[in-house]
């Protein structure tokens, strides 16, 4: 992944817009794998509206046989980027070069702003009947968040936003409490 020089300003704006995004649902049907997934315009139809009120925009462009997208912070200009690789049998047909631009953009918006999909995406452990879990990641004084969160409590958040997204230790607890 590539940045700008300084993303300050990008990452508290990636904190709100996960503090505020819900899951996206699975609503467009695989029928060859008989299953659902989210498609494009299920994602796009949860996190646009998220993305102006944080002042961040998305652009998604083919170039060569990659997808390049790129986060924008629209008042600082502050940006990231990503690339991933087209995968296609045949580059020379429009049909898959199409559907392997739709495919690479669903997976690049899904990845980058960490969303979740309804009907958990299992990675076949469904079928296999392996339960899985989603796991959050733990919050301490340390971890590289912790200013973030205390920043969203000092603009008025809630520390539920933060139990949201974050399992909070009892130190780091004791700490974001205070603030409140």
């Amino acid at each position: 992944m590539k940045t700008s020089e300084k993303i300050t300003n990008l990452t508290k704006a990636m904190f709100a817009f996960q503090s505020k995004v819900s899951a996206v649902k699975k609503s467009a049907n695989n029928p060859h794998f008989k299953s659902k997934y989210a498609d494009l315009s299920a994602i796009l139809e949860v996190i646009n509206p998220i993305l102006i009120e944080c002042g961040l925009f998305v652009t998604q462009h083919p170039n060569e046989d990659s997808l390049v997208t790129t986060v924008y912070h629209a008042e600082s200009g502050e940006w990231m980027q990503s690339n991933q690789v087209l995968r296609m049998k045949d580059f020379n047909n429009p049909q898959q070069q199409g559907s392997a631009i739709t495919y690479a953009r669903r997976y690049a918006l899904a990845s980058i702003f960490n969303l979740n999909q309804e009907e958990s995406d299992d990675d076949g452990n469904l079928a296999s009947g392996i339960k899985v879990q989603s796991v959050k990641e733990q919050l301490t004084p340390k971890s590289p968040l912790f200013k973030r969160a205390v920043d969203h409590l000092e603009k008025g958040g809630s520390i539920k936003d933060i139990e949201s997204k974050f399992v909070i230790t009892d130190e780091a607890r004791v700490i974001l409490e205070a603030i409140k």
